[in-house]
């Protein structure tokens, strides 16, 4: 089956789009991948809209009956669906044999799961136009897929973790078991395809916290670049253990004040949590320092998310890197020193960095980019929504309580085929499903 995934992240950078074909043996294959910036005017308008919807208290029926909403999504399902033709004529692929495209949408106000809603209403905010997209492109459009498990009691995130199980089918015929996946885009996420006492295969997956999100504001705010290409703005700085402690203890706060690492997983994340850009950027010490510091705590969270690994399953003795933060050699290289035993470790976390190295016993592990696998690191999060497009096709659950902590998995998603009437078959939503005041439409 050959599904086409789309996705637009949180860093509001372009619109990712991948051709995968998937084989009844399990193989997966990208046929073509390609990627278009967002526009200057497009961009701002997202950030703006980001921020009103903030201003409405995530209030997504008043929020969509703004103008500034109804031209900010109509340009952005413009921007995606010429990314999709084009992908299509680069491909080379008859469009008759496109089963279907997955979309994630437009994040665009806040992700309140269930371990941040304290026993209030969950809910999950991403803005798209299915049915005008499905028009333009003349393809089934499969969308909203975080909706399904936050009706099911999930946190709607991870999404990978089901993804890199399937990718995981063919490393493990090449002795790749067991193995972490790990995601460093705007925020980091793990996925372990491992097994236990029962022998039986198990995926966990959940959100570590902020990975690119810091690094790329402080490369913006100290040296007017979108990102810290290569390391190079942070390489002549040094790691600040001062602030070092202050990044755990303030980079991810709840809205009651909990520190979002110290949370036991299910858990997830997002932008709304990390609220230190301003402390970051008067912060008493040099520029270059406060970046090489930000950047070795992505890796250190990510390192100390790996205590949350249940003892009952064996530990990864393989580490599968992707997404665009570990293009970063300074954060990669931290990431395998504090594997290895030589990064820093805060005095309070050394019983945990101890417990993690004495769960890998000294063996030899294999860290490095999924690209060197052949598995573009580029198109993962876009190829997670065309396997996602291909499991709702098929009926097959996208998700699991020990990933995302839903009563049951769910299909996820919803279609909306080329010139039908989704709004009188109730296919239409312009937004989540799930988003904030769901729970009463529902009754």
């Amino acid at each position: 089956m050959i599904t086409i995934g789309v996705m637009t992240g949180n860093s509001l950078d372009g619109v990712d789009a991948v051709m995968t074909d998937f084989s009844d043996k399990g193989d997966i294959h990208d046929i073509a991948g390609i990627s278009i910036p967002y526009s200057s005017e497009l961009k701002q308008n997202m950030l703006e809209l980001r921020q009103v919807v903030t201003d409405l208290h995530s209030d997504m029926t008043k929020a969509s009956k703004l103008p500034l909403f109804k031209t900010t999504l109509s340009a952005y399902t413009d921007l995606v669906a010429l990314t999709i033709e084009q992908l299509i004529e680069k491909s080379g692929v008859d469009k008759n044999k496109i089963s279907a495209v997955g979309l994630h949408g437009q994040s665009c106000g806040e992700h309140n799961p269930p371990s941040l809603a304290q026993g209030a209403e969950p809910f999950t905010t991403q803005i798209f136009d299915a049915p005008t997209l499905a028009k333009k492109i003349g393809l089934p459009v499969i969308y909203d897929f975080r909706s399904d498990d936050i009706f099911n009691g999930g946190e709607g995130a991870p999404l990978a973790p089901m993804h890199n199980l399937h990718l995981s089918y063919a490393l493990a015929k090449q002795g790749m078991f067991p193995i972490c996946f790990i995601n460093g885009g705007n925020t980091a996420n793990i996925a372990v395809i491992t097994s236990g006492d029962t022998l039986r295969k198990k995926v966990l997956g959940f959100d570590c916290g902020p990975f690119n999100h810091y690094v790329d504001f402080l490369a913006r705010a100290f040296f007017d670049k979108d990102f810290d290409e290569d390391g190079k703005l942070a390489l002549e700085g040094h790691i600040n253990s001062m602030l070092l402690n202050d990044l755990y203890n303030e980079a991810a706060l709840t809205a009651d004040g909990e520190n979002y690492l110290d949370i036991l997983p299910p858990k997830s994340s997002g932008p709304h949590l990390y609220r230190m850009e301003e402390r970051l950027k008067n912060y008493p010490l040099a520029e270059a320092d406060i970046l090489r510091t930000v950047e070795y705590f992505a890796a250190y969270t990510v390192f100390l998310s790996l205590r949350f690994i249940p003892e009952k399953y064996d530990f990864p003795r393989y580490f599968l890197m992707f997404g665009g933060g570990w293009k970063n050699p300074l954060i990669y290289r931290d990431f395998i020193s504090l594997l290895t035993g030589r990064g820093l470790v805060l005095p309070q976390h050394a019983p945990f960095a101890e417990a993690i190295r004495h769960r890998l016993r000294g063996e030899k592990f294999y860290a490095s980019l999924s690209d060197e696998l052949h598995i573009s690191g580029q198109y993962m999060e876009a190829r997670i929504m065309a396997d996602l497009a291909r499991c709702f096709l098929l009926k097959k659950k996208f998700t699991a309580s020990e990933i995302t902590g839903c009563k049951k998995g769910a299909i996820c998603g919803i279609i909306c085929n080329p010139n039908e009437n989704t709004r009188r078959k109730g296919r239409g939503f312009l937004y989540s499903r799930a988003a904030k005041g769901w729970s009463k439409l529902k009754k």
